[in-house]
């Protein structure tokens, strides 16, 4: 039976999913009046894409696979003539056309009050994204913001874009997005903005230098999701329209967008010959929101820095969990914001995928410790692992010495890792100097 999802969108007819393998195919879904009153997604496409040439198919495919409870649109910004004039169309007739948008999403919040709201942009629409989120008015708000393979300007002042963002602003790189690394120096920007080749889908959103309180504070909202190995299994391999992908959106993007009944997560299939993920397991058994901050450095190339990591549980189900990092520089003198990373992590993995269940790895039992964590005496297990291999979280020839304890969110009392990434040595220490969370 085919299920009918309620997408719509000018130029687009309504789009027809086949039901095999989506979530809950064994009930009827939800008619468009139903799906209204939980969510609305707008989808801003890329450059020579919103007509009868699209990349909006995988978002679709993705949210109905994962799920997804709500409605949505895309919204028809491009010229009509092709790749190199919506690129290049000028900063006036984008700012009309997200104006025209951001009336759109102030009429459906009226309608519709206090329903969820995600704006999703690809590539040359993330452009139009951000002057959308400006020119709403300030009694409509956005929950989450996705910019996907972004052609915005990575210098780009988000400040005023990011006081409509009541959630999150995702941002996904790439360091292996041929368009934005080759054809975009040529065309420029999708913000037209002179002097800078830089864009958030490659550098991320960088924080304006001399950045005041209140940019500092709205910064903190964006969460920069960069490319890495394992997304290749879900068809992203770094590509300029890989974060479109179907299976991706639903594994990794679907997970972001809220909807008035709940955050819904997205499935996975096990494949065969995988193995319970130790990540996944040390962090299983806490709710949603439990955290665990570390004190300690990371050395880049013998240069070491004071460094504050605090890990929070975001999502879980039986499949993955997601996991935010936020990373903060323990030095006055070096006034920047906190970097946040999302990691996500499956419930099982090839053994030859993780530095604790390697094959070749040497797993060494070390003499327990006692640790003191929130005022309490911790007897703590230690491990040293040595893995000469490469993991695509952990970088080539790992070794780490980790003390770990069950009550612990995340599991890990103290860590101290060496490895290698990108041609770099590095070393991270930490020791938790404060948590939240009960285990189940």
């Amino acid at each position: 039976m085919d299920r009918l999802i309620p997408w719509q969108a000018k130029t687009l007819p309504l789009i027809l999913v086949a039901c095999a393998g989506l979530a809950g195919c064994s009930q009827v879904a939800p008619d468009r009046d139903v799906r209204m009153t939980r969510g609305y997604v707008y989808y801003l496409d890329g450059a020579g894409g919103g007509g009868m040439i699209n990349w909006s198919g995988g978002v679709r495919e993705g949210l109905a696979a994962a799920g997804y409870e709500g409605a949505g649109e895309v919204f028809k910004w491009n010229t009509g003539l092709g790749v190199v004039a919506d690129q290049t169309a000028s900063e006036s007739y984008k700012r009309d056309k997200a104006r025209e948008l951001a009336a759109r999403i102030r009429d459906y919040q009226s309608a519709h009050p206090g329903v969820p709201v995600t704006v999703m942009g690809l590539s040359a629409g993330t452009a139009i994204a951000a002057f959308t989120l400006e020119a709403l008015p300030a009694d409509t708000r956005v929950a989450n913001v996705v910019m996907l393979s972004g052609s915005l300007s990575s210098t780009y002042d988000l400040t005023r874009a990011l006081r409509a963002v009541d959630g999150k602003m995702y941002v996904f790189t790439s360091q292996k997005d041929g368009v934005l690394a080759f054809l975009v120096p040529m065309s420029g920007t999708a913000d037209r903005a002179g002097g800078t080749t830089g864009t958030i889908g490659i550098e991320g959103a960088r924080t304006p230098a001399g950045a005041s309180a209140e940019t500092r504070r709205q910064y903190a909202k964006v969460v920069e999701v960069p490319w890495t190995e394992r997304f290749s299994s879900y068809g992203h391999h770094g590509g300029h329209t890989d974060s479109v992908n179907a299976r991706f959106v639903e594994a990794v993007v679907a997970p972001l967008v809220v909807t008035a009944t709940k955050p819904f997560a997205a499935t996975a299939n096990e494949t065969a010959g995988s193995i319970p993920n130790p990540d996944y397991t040390r962090w299983a058994g806490f709710p949603v929101g439990s955290y665990v901050v570390y004190d300690g450095y990371q050395e880049i190339d013998g240069v070491r820095e004071l460094l504050r990591m605090k890990a929070t549980l975001m999502a879980k189900d039986a499949c993955r969990l997601t996991v935010e990092r936020t990373f903060e520089v323990l030095d006055a003198a070096k006034s920047q914001p906190p970097l946040n990373r999302y990691f996500y992590v499956s419930a099982t993995i090839k053994p030859e995928a993780h530095p604790m269940t390697h094959p070749k790895a040497s797993l060494v039992d070390l003499p327990a410790k006692t640790m003191e964590v929130g005022g309490r005496a911790l007897e703590c297990h230690g491990l040293e692992v040595r893995a000469q291999a490469t993991f695509p979280e952990w970088g080539t020839n790992v070794a780490a010495n980790v003390y770990s304890h069950a009550e612990i969110p995340g599991g890990m009392v103290s860590v101290g890792l060496r490895t290698h990434m990108q041609g770099k040595s590095v070393a991270f220490a930490g020791r938790v100097v404060e948590m939240r969370g009960a285990g189940k």
